[in-house]
C-alpha cells in the first residue's frame, strides 16, 4: 500500500521498526492480528481463506528460513515451501528476490503478508519474480513489490483454472528501464515486464482481484513498438472471467489495463485509471465491462518524469487486434480529458473493434480536437481483417461536455446500425459539432439535448434518422429503458379498448420511451420474448436487434415498425420492397422462413412456399418474410430496399468471391450452383453467363455474389482467391502464416518447393532461394510456398523447431512457463521429455516447458506449431 516514502503524502504516520505506516496499512496489520474473521475460517488442520481450502501453513521466517529484513535472498526458500493445499504466510517485512520463480500445478497453494510486507527487487531487474500458473486455487494477498531500486521493473504473474483470488497489493516506486527511450529514442525499444498479468485458464474458472495499486509514474512515450511496461496485461491464454474491484493504475507508457486481446471476460468494477500512456482502459470481448470507474487524462498533474512526451492518452478503447471479439461496455463511469499532448478521444473503437457500447456514462473534454466518443471506421488495422460483424456503436444515457473546440462530440465511421440515444451533449468551444455519422447506413440518434456551436447531426455518405432532438435544456435523466439503445423499434398504439401481444425476436430486446411509451412494470421480458397489456390508448414499445421471429396481438391496435405502421398479419419480421423506375423489371427470390405478400402484387407475382418471382415497372411490390434472403436475381432497373434500407442484390446474396491479382494477368472460370451477379470490378473481358463466370486480372480486383456452392474453378496463373474473405486458392501450393502474439519473436524455415513474400514480408525479413528469416511482434508475415516445411525454428520465450528429414518437433524451454501446441496431417508420438501437462491427441500435441526440453516424433506435414502467447506458424493447404 502506498506509504510516506517518495512518492506518498500522508503525515498520519507512525514510526515501525523501519517503516512509515499510513492508516490503509495500519488497518491491514490490525485485521490480520484479528485473524481476518469472513476470510479465514476452520481449524489449524484445515481452514479456507478467500474460499479456498488450505491443510498446511508455513510461516516463511520461523519455518522456511527467510530473511525477513531482506539482506538474504528468499527465492528458493518460496518455491521449496509452495506445495499443495499450502499456505505460505509472511511476517512483517521485507523479503528480498533476486530471480524469477516459477512455482507450477499446485493445487491450492496461498501467499499471505500478516501485516506490513514487500518483496524487494535489486536493481536492473526485468523480469517476473513470481510466476504462478498451472494448477487451480491460488490465493496472493497483503504483499507489497517494492521496485525502486534503480532500473527495476519487475512483475507478478498468476494463473489457474479457477478460484484465482488477489487482494490488497501494492507496487511501490516507478518501474522506468534504464534504455527506455521517449519515442524510441536512443537504445529506446527494450522489451520491458508488465507489472501484473493475471490468467483464468478454464471457460468456467473465475478470479477476483481487489486493491491492486500501481502508481507507476513511468516514463511516457516509451512504448517501445508494443513492448513498453504495461499496468495489467490480461491475454489470449486467459478463457474464464476475472473480476478487477477498486483497483489503480497510473503512468504506465503502454496501456493501465491491456485487456482487449483475449475472448475471455474481464470486468472491471471501480477503480482509478489515469495519466497512462497509450489508453487507460483496454477491452474487448462480450461480457467485458469498465463500471463505476474514474477514468482520467490529466499530464499538468502528472508524476511522469516527462508528461509531455506522452504518445496518445485515450480513457478507454475498444479493440482486439486479429482475434476478432467483440461486445464489452463501458458502463457508469466519469471519463475526462482535462490536459494532454495528444488523444484520439475519451472513448475510442478502433479499426479492429467490433461492436461496443457506452452507458450511463459522463465525458468531459477540455483539450481541443478531441471527441468524447469515436468509432473508427471497422477495416482492420494495417494487414489485419476487418472485425467480424456487428460492428454497431452504441451510446447511450451518456454525457458529453467540455470546452474542447473543433471536430465532433461524437463520430462513427462505417458503422450499421448505431445508435446514439438519450444522450447530453452541450460544447462550450468553438468549431465544435454534435454527431456524425460517416457512411454508416442505419444508424439513429434519438431523444437527446445537442447544444454545440456547429451542426447537431452530421451524415456524409449516409442517410441517419434523427427523432426528438433538442438544442437546449437539461440533461436526460437515465432510465430504465434499454431498448432506447437497441437499432430497431417496434410500438403497439392501442386505436381503442385493452390489447395484449406477445413477440420473440432473433437478437437483443428491450422495453423503450419510443412514441411516449411509458415502462410499466406489469410488461415482462424474459430473454427475447414480450409479454404485455396495455389499456385505451396506451402505448408500449421496445427495441430490439436482429428480427421480430414471432408476434401475436389481440385487440384493436397499430403496429410501427421503424416508423411505418405493418398490418399485423402480414408482418413476419423483415419486409422486402421492388420499387419500379419506369420500365418492366423482373425479380426472383428465396427466403429461410414463411414468406407472405404484402403489398402491390398482382399478376404475374406468385408466391411457392418460401420463394416469390414478380414484375414492376412503375409501382412497387412488397413482401413479408422471416429468416434470411437465401437467393435473389434480377433483371432490368429495379430498386431493391430491405427493411427501408436501399440494398443491390449482390448484398443480398450469402457469399461473395474475389479473384485478386498478384500484378501478372491472370484469367479464371467457375460455375455456382445457384444465382449469380457481379459486384464490384466487373467489366472488360469479364463475363456472367448464367451459373457461370469467366475473366481475368492483372493487378486489381474482381468480385462476384452468389448463392449455392461453387461447383468448379480455374486458374490460369498466379491469383489469390477469396470466399467470404477466408483464402482458399493461391498460385502456390499453400500460404504460411506467421502471426505475432505481441511480443518479438524470431523466426527460419525453409521448404520443399519454391517460396516467395505474400504479405507483410518487410525489414529484417528475407527471402533467399527456399529459405527465409525474419521477426514479428503484433502483425502477421505471410508467405506463399509449395511443398512441404523442411525445417522451421520460433524462438521467443521458448524455442520450438521442426526438422522433418529427422522427423522430429522439439519444444526447448528457456525458463518461462510456455504453453504450445503443435498439428500435423500424420501421426504424432512421444520422443522425450514428455510429462504431466502435455498431452496426445490425434495428430497434435500441447503442453508446457519452462526449461528442459519437450521432443516428438512425427510424419506428414506441419499445421501449425504455436506459443500460446507468443507466436504461432500456420500452414493452409
Amino acid at each position: 500500500m502506498q506509504r510516506n516514502e517518495g512518492t506518498g503524502s500522508s503525515n498520519n504516520t507512525q514510526s515501525t521498526g523501519s517503516f512509515l505506516v499510513d492508516r490503509r496499512s495500519y488497518l491491514k496489520l490490525a485485521g490480520t492480528a484479528a485473524g481476518s474473521a469472513g476470510l479465514l475460517s476452520g481449524t489449524a488442520a484445515g481452514f479456507t481463506r478467500r474460499g479456498i481450502q488450505f491443510d498446511n501453513t508455513v510461516d516463511m521466517v520461523a519455518d522456511a528460513g527467510c530473511d525477513p529484513n531482506g539482506n538474504e535472498p528468499c527465492d528458493a526458500e518460496i518455491r521449496d515451501a509452495a506445495d499443495d493445499y499450502t499456505l505460505l504466510k509472511f511476517p512483517a517485512g521485507e523479503y528480498k528476490l533476486t530471480e524469477k520463480n516459477y512455482i507450477g500445478d499446485k493445487t491450492n497453494v496461498g501467499f499471505v503478508g500478516e501485516g506490513d510486507v514487500r518483496f524487494t527487487v535489486p536493481s536492473d531487474l526485468n523480469k517476473k519474480v513470481l510466476v504462478v500458473d498451472g494448477g487451480t486455487g491460488l490465493l496472493f494477498e497483503n504483499i507489497d513489490l517494492d521496485l525502486r531500486a534503480s532500473g527495476a521493473t519487475p512483475g507478478l504473474h498468476f494463473g489457474a483454472s479457477d478460484d484465482l483470488e488477489i487482494h490488497d497489493v501494492e507496487y511501490i516506486g516507478q518501474g522506468i528501464h534504464p534504455n527506455s527511450d521517449p519515442r524510441g529514442e536512443g537504445d529506446g525499444n527494450p522489451q520491458v515486464t508488465n507489472a501484473f498479468s493475471p490468467i483464468v485458464r478454464s471457460e468456467d474458472g473465475n478470479g477476483t482481484i481487489t486493491n491492486v495499486v500501481a502508481k507507476n509514474d513511468g516514463r511516457m512515450g516509451a512504448y517501445n513498438s508494443g513492448d513498453g511496461r504495461v499496468g495489467v496485461w490480461i491475454g489470449i491464454s486467459h478463457k474464464g472471467t476475472i473480476r478487477l474491484r477498486n483497483c489503480q493504475f497510473e503512468g504506465f507508457p503502454n496501456n493501465g489495463l491491456y485487456c482487449s486481446r483475449t475472448g475471455g471476460v474481464v470486468q472491471v468494477e471501480g477503480g482509478v485509471f489515469r495519466n497512462n500512456d497509450i489508453t487507460q482502459v483496454r477491452l474487448s470481448s462480450d461480457g467485458s465491462y469498465v463500471e463505476n470507474a474514474i477514468i482520467n487524462a490529466d499530464l499538468d498533474n502528472s508524476d511522469s518524469p516527462n508528461p509531455e512526451d506522452t504518445l496518445n492518452t485515450r480513457g478507454v478503447r475498444f479493440e482486439a487486434g486479429r482475434f476478432g471479439f467483440g461486445g464489452a461496455q463501458v458502463r457508469d463511469c466519469d471519463i475526462s480529458i482535462v490536459s494532454t499532448t495528444n488523444s484520439n478521444g475519451a472513448v475510442v473503437v478502433g479499426s479492429d473493434g467490433a461492436d461496443h457500447t457506452v452507458k450511463n456514462s459522463r465525458i468531459s473534454v477540455e483539450e481541443d480536437g478531441i471527441r468524447g466518443f469515436y468509432a473508427a471506421a471497422p477495416t482492420g488495422y494495417g494487414s489485419r481483417d476487418p472485425p467480424p460483424e456487428p460492428h454497431t456503436a452504441t451510446v447511450v444515457d451518456t454525457s458529453i461536455t467540455g470546452g474542447s473546440n473543433g471536430v465532433e462530440a461524437i463520430r462513427i465511421d462505417q458503422r450499421d446500425d448505431s445508435v446514439v440515444a438519450d444522450c447530453c451533449i452541450n460544447q462550450t468551444g468553438t468549431d465544435r459539432d454534435g454527431v456524425k455519422m460517416y457512411n454508416s447506413p442505419s444508424n439513429v440518434v434519438k431523444n437527446s439535448t445537442i447544444d454545440v456551436p456547429g451542426q447537431q447531426v452530421l451524415s456524409p455518405g449516409c442517410r441517419v434518422t434523427t427523432r426528438n432532438l433538442s438544442a437546449s435544456g437539461s440533461c436526460p435523466v437515465p432510465n430504465k429503458a434499454t431498448g432506447d439503445s437497441l437499432p430497431r423499434e417496434l410500438s403497439i398504439v392501442s386505436n381503442s379498448g385493452r390489447f395484449r401481444y406477445q413477440l420473440t425476436v432473433s437478437g437483443d430486446l428491450g422495453k423503450s420511451t419510443a412514441r411516449g411509451a411509458t415502462i410499466d412494470p406489469n410488461d415482462t421480458i424474459s430473454g427475447s420474448t414480450a409479454t404485455g397489456q396495455g389499456g385505451d390508448g396506451g402505448v408500449d414499445s421496445y427495441g430490439f436487434s436482429g428480427e421480430i421471429t414471432q408476434m401475436d396481438v389481440d385487440g384493436d391496435v397499430t403496429v410501427y415498425l421503424d416508423d411505418e405502421v405493418i398490418p399485423q398479419d402480414k408482418y413476419l419480421g423483415n419486409v422486402l420492397s421492388f420499387y419500379g423506375t419506369g420500365s418492366s423489371a423482373e425479380y426472383t427470390f428465396s427466403v429461410s422462413g414463411e414468406l407472405s405478400g404484402y403489398e402491390g402484387l398482382n399478376g404475374p407475382d406468385t408466391i411457392s412456399g418460401s420463394s416469390a418471382t414478380g414484375s414492376v415497372s412503375s409501382g412497387r411490390d412488397r413482401y413479408a418474410f422471416a429468416g434470411e434472403v437465401t437467393d435473389i436475381s434480377a433483371d432490368g432497373d429495379i430498386d431493391i430496399y430491405l427493411n427501408g434500407n436501399e440494398v443491390t442484390s449482390a448484398e443480398l446474396l450469402p457469399n461473395v468471391l474475389e479473384f485478386d491479382g498478384q500484378g501478372q494477368y491472370t484469367s479464371y472460370e467457375f460455375s455456382v450452383s445457384g444465382s449469380l451477379t457481379g459486384y464490384r470490378g466487373i467489366n472488360g473481358p469479364d463475363r456472367i453467363n448464367g451459373l457461370s463466370a469467366s475473366g481475368g486480372v492483372g493487378s486489381g480486383r474482381d468480385i462476384y455474389a452468389f448463392s449455392g456452392e461453387i461447383t468448379n474453378i480455374e486458374l490460369s496463373g498466379a491469383i489469390n482467391v477469396y470466399l467470404n474473405d477466408e483464402l482458399i486458392r493461391t498460385g502456390s501450393d499453400h500460404t504460411l502464416k506467421i502471426d505475432g502474439k505481441g511480443s518479438y519473436t524470431t523466426y527460419e524455415f525453409s521448404v520443399s518447393g519454391e517460396l516467395d513474400g505474400y504479405k507483410a514480408i518487410n525489414g529484417a525479413d528475407d527471402i533467399d532461394g527456399s529459405s527465409a528469416t525474419g521477426n514479428v511482434g503484433t502483425g502477421r508475415d505471410i508467405y506463399t510456398m509449395g511443398g512441404n516445411i523442411e525445417r522451421a525454428s520460433l524462438n521467443n520465450r521458448a524455442q520450438i523447431d521442426i526438422d522433418r528429414s529427422a522427423g522430429t518437433i522439439s519444444v526447448r524451454g528457456t525458463g518461462e512457463y510456455v504453453s504450445y501446441r503443435v498439428v500435423v496431417t500424420g501421426d504424432i508420438s512421444s520422443e522425450r521429455g514428455i510429462g504431466y501437462g502435455d498431452e496426445i491427441s490425434g495428430n497434435r500435441a500441447s503442453g508446457v516447458v519452462t526449461t528442459g526440453v519437450d521432443t516428438y516424433r512425427y510424419t506428414g506435414d506441419i499445421v501449425e506449431a504455436t506459443m500460446d502467447e507468443d507466436v504461432s506458424l500456420t500452414v493452409s493447404r
